[in-house]
């Protein structure tokens, strides 16, 4: 396919804004958003506002190109279609099903793309789907709403889980509420499992009710033993497997019942680690249901990558704005998270382009930041220069058509200027002092002290020479 002559000063000198248009054109325009809504939705309905709305003006914020909803809404030129305060009262009300339904069927599209261009990564565990599971809540907002203004505590907009694709860095689905106190454990009866999925969990999903579950549709589990919630009888001795990266490996067969006088045979393995963790443990206790041609190693390593999950949680943070300070209301703010992690998707379908144009392991090695970065400057510019009539419609192509247009505009990104910028390790925290507190201090009297310099002496006031 060949993009119009208009596009190619963008193509020559930000390849990487061009396939993101291209891409959320396909992701997005692709899914038929306000059928979406009359399938799903239940109380709400359309009338000026649709759907499709909502989540360009969101998704305008997630990506950088504008500071804050009202920003979009106005650059849209939206209020021709409603008012700013009908927009606000439309989002605090939206209906959770909405955002998941969305993060769901464009996540589906997006892990086309990335299959048709063969950006798809090697499976944690050969021949598994692996599946990682993990929570988040979303931190304070500033106290706009009537109710936050007597209170000093942060108010809290909500959680969510999360389940997230290793192979293709995708997050699949999202399970919103918007009780932050809720717990973890109240929300996996929501989580969908299928069979041959392996899932990674964190000891906060070490249940019965979900690892008994999962074994019941003929998936498998990876989880960090939790003491109170999986108690077990040991059905043979802790055996010696071999050494990890971070320590010893043990093994040990056990019996745990599922509370209805069933009693399953499940794997034990204990990781003695070389070094503590930051809470003082010396070993990770893992329990699987995984066959025995899976390693103890190989358990080990695959749970490792659990932590991927938290890298991409830190990049919706930091880089695809999914905590919206202004956004009190619990829906209004699930919903912004939800159309961040939208964007995330997008950036991984990038990032499976990079894989297939430069290899894995220099795409390994791009930043996100930088990636986000030049989208962010250039993309308002160029949706100027070229208005969406000008852009070919790519909804209706194929997969395969649109992700080999991807990865030859991959081709181009200057991978060699986005590198990540590698960092030492931590140095250990100065204890501060704990004399009498002061408000504030001056930092060149500090820098001045820790030196070892003297102020300099006052001079006097130079005298004023006076001409006739």
């Amino acid at each position: 396919m060949v993009l119009p002559a208009i596009l190619n000063p963008f193509v020559e000198g930000a390849p990487a804004a061009v396939m993101t248009r291209i891409a959320l054109d396909w992701i997005i325009d692709g899914t038929p958003l306000d059928e979406l809504f009359d399938e799903v939705a239940e109380d709400q309905y359309t009338r000026e506002l649709t759907l499709t709305h909502f989540v360009q003006v969101m998704l305008d914020v997630a990506s950088g190109h504008r500071p804050s909803p009202r920003a979009a809404f106005l650059r849209r030129e939206l209020p021709l279609v409603a008012s700013l305060s009908a927009f606000y009262r439309k989002l605090n009300r939206m209906e959770l099903a909405l955002p998941e339904a969305i993060v769901r069927r464009t996540a589906a599209r997006a892990r086309q793309l990335i299959v048709a261009g063969g950006g798809l990564l090697p499976e944690p565990v050969e021949g598994y789907a692996v599946r990682i599971l993990d929570g988040n809540v979303l931190t304070g907002v500033e106290h706009r709403i009537a109710p936050l203004r007597t209170t000093g505590s942060a108010g809290l907009p909500g959680r969510s889980l999360a389940v997230y694709e290793p192979a293709s860095g995708l997050i699949l689905d999202l399970i919103l509420e918007e009780d932050a106190h809720c717990q973890e454990r109240a929300l996996v009866d929501r989580v969908e499992v299928r069979p041959g999925q392996l899932w990674v969990m964190d000891r906060n999903f070490c249940v019965r009710t979900l690892v008994f579950r999962i074994a019941r549709r003929e998936a498998f589990l990876l989880v960090r033993w939790h003491r109170s919630t999986l108690p077990f009888v040991p059905a043979g001795r802790l055996r010696a497997r071999g050494r990890c990266a971070t320590g010893e490996v043990f093994e040990q067969p056990i019996d745990v019942s599922d509370g209805e006088g069933g009693i399953h045979r499940l794997r034990r393995i204990v990781l003695k680690l070389d070094e503590p963790t930051r809470d003082g443990e010396t070993e990770v206790v893992l329990v699987t249901n995984l066959p025995a041609t899976v390693t103890a190693l190989q358990c080990c390593e695959a749970y490792r990558d659990r932590w991927r999950i938290e890298g991409h949680y830190q990049a919706l943070t930091d880089l695809l704005h999914c905590e919206v300070p202004g956004l009190g209301y619990p829906r209004a703010a699930l919903f912004a998270f939800s159309m961040s992690a939208v964007a995330g998707n997008a950036l991984a379908v990038l990032r499976g382009n990079l894989r297939v144009a430069h290899g894995p392991e220099v795409a390994a090695e791009v930043s996100d930041f930088a990636l986000v970065d030049e989208v962010a400057e250039v993309y308002p510019g160029m949706m100027m220069a070229v208005p969406p009539a000008r852009w070919p419609d790519l909804s209706r192509s194929r997969a395969a058509t649109v992700s080999k247009l991807l990865n030859e505009l991959a081709e181009r990104v200057p991978v060699h200027r986005m590198s990540r910028c590698r960092r030492g390790p931590k140095k250990p925290r100065p204890r501060r002092s704990s004399g009498k507190r002061i408000h504030h201090v001056s930092n060149k009297k500090l820098l001045d002290r820790a030196r070892g310099a003297r102020a300099p002496a006052r001079r006097g006031r130079t005298p004023t020479i006076s001409t006739i």
